[in-house]
């Protein structure tokens, strides 16, 4: 009997323990709901009361619009943002800032178009950009390039004979021809020609054997006829003028032409002279030479009677050609024109000097 009343206790004891055990769970439950029902509360506060067709047309912003960030349009607002960036750079920013057009805002809208309007803001509204028209796009064919740049341009393509074959100087480029000849710039090209030259020769390999050869043209190469230029300007070329210039005797010597001369002399070049003056002249330009200080050349070449209807091309290819035959290495040539340098054959290397006052093919 006592034994079924300590059962019974003990049963008693288990109910209860489990009924404690329900109500706290019970009491747990209840108080989760309501913390998310709070919270629920907080993210979506109540909105005024709308009747059923503004509710119809309001936009559901169920997540937050997106932050829409504005630059600064400050001075002092582009300095703290910009920071160490270099005056160039801040300059060329705003340059290309002022280029650009913002969207203008917008006049003023009643309730519903704002609504309609707000529902597309989301993101701000793209920068447009004017270009220029073609008519304001830039200079066509070099009508506003000064006409100091075209001549220089036109000279530049002389040199580098890139022009159809020219008989005179552009009219309009006269002027800057004869300040270019009669300049540093010219000078300048020269001594740069005759370094280059110089420290070809130098490295050259010589068999010792004296049949290395260098070739010099004479007139604008060792000779400078620029007094007989300044008298007749860059008029179209006489030969009879030119024939009684070089009678006289006076043309002067190419300071750095002379030097180069000089030490492929030294090194050991045999010097031929290769001139388009006929052999009439022969007599005055050997002493002609001889004054402006050069000497000791191999052999001074000079146009007969049957290369007068040659080109200079034709005529010089030849020469250079009876050279070979007589079996001369033609290692270096230098000359004003390039019909001094082209044809057949070449030599190893030709050096071709600036001469923007008269073309001969």
């Amino acid at each position: 009997m006592a034994r079924r009343g300590g059962l019974v206790r003990l049963l008693v004891t288990l109910i209860l323990l489990l009924l404690a055990t329900l109500l706290a769970a019970a009491s747990a439950v209840a108080e989760a709901a309501t913390a998310t029902a709070e919270v629920e509360v907080e993210l979506a506060p109540a909105t005024p009361a709308q009747n059923a067709s503004e509710e119809a047309e309001q936009p559901q912003h169920l997540l937050p619009r997106p932050l829409i960030i504005k630059p600064p349009s400050s001075a002092a607002g582009a300095e703290e943002v910009l920071g160490e960036v270099p005056a160039d750079a801040v300059a060329a920013s705003l340059e290309v800032e002022v280029e650009v057009d913002l969207v203008p805002a917008a006049p003023a809208q009643d309730a519903s178009e704002e609504v309609a309007a707000d529902a597309q803001q989301h993101l701000p509204r793209p920068l447009v950009i004017d270009l220029p028209s073609s008519s304001a796009a830039g200079p066509r064919d070099g009508d506003d390039v000064p006409a100091d740049v075209r001549c220089a341009s036109w000279r530049l393509a002389a040199e580098a004979n890139n022009l159809a074959p020219w008989k005179t100087v552009q009219a309009e480029c006269a002027a800057h021809v004869q300040d270019y000849v009669t300049g540093v710039a010219y000078r300048s090209d020269l001594e740069l020609v005759a370094r280059e030259s110089a420290a070809y020769a130098r490295a050259a390999p010589l068999r010792g054997d004296g049949r290395d050869a260098w070739v010099f043209d004479v007139d604008e190469t060792l000779l400078s006829n620029l007094p007989y230029y300044a008298d007749h300007g860059l008029e179209l070329f006489d030969h009879q003028k030119f024939d009684r210039w070089v009678e006289r005797g006076e043309a002067r010597a190419i300071h750095s032409s002379l030097k180069l001369y000089n030490e492929v002399r030294e090194l050991g070049f045999k010097t031929f002279l290769l001139t388009g003056r006929s052999e009439g002249h022969q007599g005055v330009t050997m002493e002609n030479l001889k004054k402006q200080g050069f000497h000791d050349w191999d052999k001074l070449i000079l146009r007969a009677a049957c290369d007068r209807e040659k080109t200079a091309t034709v005529y010089k290819s030849e020469k250079r050609k009876e050279m070979e035959e007589e079996g001369y290495r033609i290692l270096g040539n230098s000359g004003d024109q390039w019909s001094d340098l082209l044809g057949y054959p070449m030599s190893v290397r030709s050096f071709k000097l600036p001469n923007p006052m008269y073309y001969i093919p």
